[in-house]
């Protein structure tokens, strides 16, 4: 018998499901973790959200995401910041426990990396007080380094690493095989993180070839060794949940969500066992 009990969806991976639409859905496959996304919480209410979670026998993973943090004046980072805390106080809300933290690429008209690296890492030493109050860990997700020019210059495991080394209580990792599977250092820098640090996991392929940034695979469908991931993350004790999260707006978006679901539990199923002790 398939345990699918540490096993979610990632709201993206069926975008064409609204937030009830999707809870139902995933619920009806026998899948009963979700990691929630911002704008579909957003569209039905926090407070439909969460009473929609709990009649349903739902858990959630994570919220996604958190406000990008590559603006240009102090004014837009304070106000990112805000809305952060906002988030927060949702994913406390619906029971999520981490917001993952999509920090944003290069600011606008500046190739200056290291200087908006630190700017990130200065508005997570504000965020994390408030992560520490409402009980929800900020999950730091390294994005693959092609990302870095738009979307996130958290772009190693090792970084994120670094950053919960600094930050303490209220922050964790957020390793994602499409963004990690490359890094010669990935085996080792999910050691240094342990099993306590990993907030969730995130599984999906990659493809050869990728045709564009939103061409991720499904679980078996790419050159990601993921059985061999799966024992690296059983060899230091990892019990927490798995993510399976998806973009592909070439193929699995233009499907029946049903079609979705099924095939993910199919492929899924081997990677997301309890782990044998």
């Amino acid at each position: 018998m398939t345990d699918l009990s540490r096993f979610s969806i990632n709201q993206i991976t069926t975008p064409s499901w609204n937030m009830p639409q999707a809870i139902d859905g995933y619920a009806r496959h026998g899948v009963h973790g979700i990691a929630v996304w911002r704008n579909f919480m957003e569209e039905y209410g926090v407070a439909a959200t969460r009473q929609h979670l709990r009649s349903a026998d739902m858990w959630v993973a994570s919220l996604c995401t958190s406000e990008w943090l590559n603006v240009t004046s102090p004014e837009e980072m304070a106000g990112a910041i805000d809305t952060n805390r906002r988030l927060l106080d949702n994913a406390a809300e619906i029971g999520a426990p981490c917001l993952m933290m999509v920090v944003g690429g290069v600011q606008p008209n500046d190739k200056d990396i290291a200087g908006q690296r630190a700017r990130v890492r200065e508005a997570l030493h504000v965020l994390v007080r408030h992560a520490r109050q409402v009980g929800v860990k900020l999950g730091l997700e390294p994005l693959h380094p092609m990302y870095a020019g738009d979307r996130s210059v958290l772009n190693t495991l090792k970084m994120a690493n670094d950053l919960c080394d600094e930050l303490g209580e209220g922050a964790a990792v957020v390793p994602d095989v499409y963004h990690c599977w490359w890094d010669p250092d990935f085996e080792a820098q999910l050691r240094r993180a342990g099993p306590d640090r990993i907030a969730t996991f995130h599984y999906c392929d990659w493809l050869v070839p990728t045709r564009n940034l939103r061409d991720r695979g499904m679980v078996g469908d790419g050159v990601v060794d993921i059985p061999r991931i799966r024992s690296w993350l059983d060899a230091i004790g990892y019990d927490g949940c798995f993510e399976l999260e998806i973009f592909s707006e070439l193929d699995w978006w233009k499907r029946d969500p049903d079609e979705t679901v099924r095939i993910a539990i199919e492929r899924c199923a081997p990677y997301v066992q309890p782990r044998k002790k």
